[in-house]
């Protein structure tokens, strides 16, 4: 039997195989620790990305205009922020209110200017509609599985379309918000401040000249109480067949740029507002919540979809929604114009440059 020399015990010398394990072993140890300094100023890059990334998505809204400034085609945030003062001046105007009549009389007589003012080749036709005894039952949402009875709400309905297109009124675009608001505030936001876009709006485009299609523009009464106007429209008006297409303006907040918060079914029309809107504003986190019932709240759209089985856009602004539907979100609205031109008034042109690059797509070229 051969014995160790060193004994069981004796350690063997290091091998240069060992050597180049623990060398490899340092290596990689000091490839992968970072220094402070390195982890701070990419934590601090990722911040500052993210904040210029929604200053330039959220914040960045170009100056509002004056009549003068506007001309007679465009859209001016100073007129439409007079209909606003006039609308809220009125105090709370909940459906069945005195309030509610002044505010519908103020949007006739405003829809009356804009006919008197259009365009010689412009046709504008403005009427009071009268709904009949009718039953509203959604299948989704706020008000999934119940059923609503209205009668007598009063709307002012607002076409526009060229005289020398004969089929003009078969083709239509909805534009649609609500008068009424809850009681416990005066609607500055909900909805007033979507009425004036309207009016302004409706204003510009009975100056154009030239386009295929109508706008039929619907200021409705009981969305509040359940989307009773929107459903009395789409049931019961003679010209609910030629809509093919409904944009509903809302508001959720009483501040910030107003977005894309619901779109569809059909690809369409998101499609033709990415491709020609100059300041588009979307997020699709919101439609996913809006949807699952995670927002206990409705809004028109869901009537257009649901029953008139539309294709469409619901633009809606979503910031301080901590005082919406309160009486202080009036004092938001209106504390000084100066504030109002760098928090508000942007909004309005943001919101109405979007619509009105989709308007003029659909109206000048034929996509129907």
């Amino acid at each position: 039997m051969q014995r160790n020399p060193q004994g069981p015990s004796a350690k063997s010398e290091p091998s240069a195989a060992d050597d180049e394990e623990v060398k490899g072993s340092v290596r990689v140890e000091n490839r992968t620790r970072r220094s402070p300094v390195v982890w701070l100023t990419l934590f601090v890059l990722i911040i500052y990305s993210s904040y210029a990334v929604y200053q330039y998505q959220f914040e960045s809204m170009p100056l509002p205009l004056t009549a003068e400034q506007a001309g007679k085609r465009g859209f001016s945030e100073v007129e439409a922020l007079k209909h606003v003062k006039a609308l809220t001046q009125l105090g709370p105007h909940p459906v069945g209110s005195n309030a509610l009549n002044l505010a519908l009389q103020y949007v006739l007589t405003a829809s009356e200017k804009i006919k008197e003012t259009a365009h010689w080749e412009v046709d504008v036709q403005v009427e009071v509609f009268h709904s009949e005894l009718g039953a509203n039952r959604l299948v989704n949402g706020l008000f999934k599985g119940k059923t609503l009875l209205y009668s007598d709400l009063n709307h002012v309905v607002l076409r526009i379309l060229p005289k020398f297109v004969s089929e003009a009124g078969d083709n239509a675009i909805l534009v649609s918000s609500h008068i009424d608001t809850v009681l416990s505030t005066e609607g500055a936001g909900d909805c007033s401040s979507c009425v004036a876009v309207m009016l302004e709006l409706a204003r510009g485009i009975a100056q154009w000249a030239g386009f295929r299609h109508a706008v039929i523009f619907l200021f409705n009464t009981g969305e509040e109480d359940g989307l009773n106007g929107a459903h009395s429209f789409i049931t019961q008006h003679p010209w609910n067949d030629t809509v093919r297409i409904a944009i509903d303006l809302e508001a959720m907040g009483i501040g910030g740029k107003s977005s894309i918060f619901q779109a569809g079914p059909h690809p369409w029309a998101i499609e033709n507002f990415a491709m020609v809107a100059k300041y588009p504003s979307g997020q699709i986190i919101a439609q996913d919540l809006f949807s699952s019932g995670a927002i206990k709240s409705a809004t028109d759209f869901q009537v257009y979809q649901e029953v008139a089985g539309l294709s469409g856009l619901d633009f809606a602004y979503l910031d301080k929604s901590a005082v919406y539907h309160t009486k202080v979100s009036l004092l938001f609205i209106f504390p000084l114009f100066f504030l109002f031109v760098l928090h508000q008034d942007g909004s309005f042109k943001v919101w109405l440059k979007d619509i009105i690059c989709i308007f003029y797509c659909v109206l000048k070229f034929d996509y129907f």
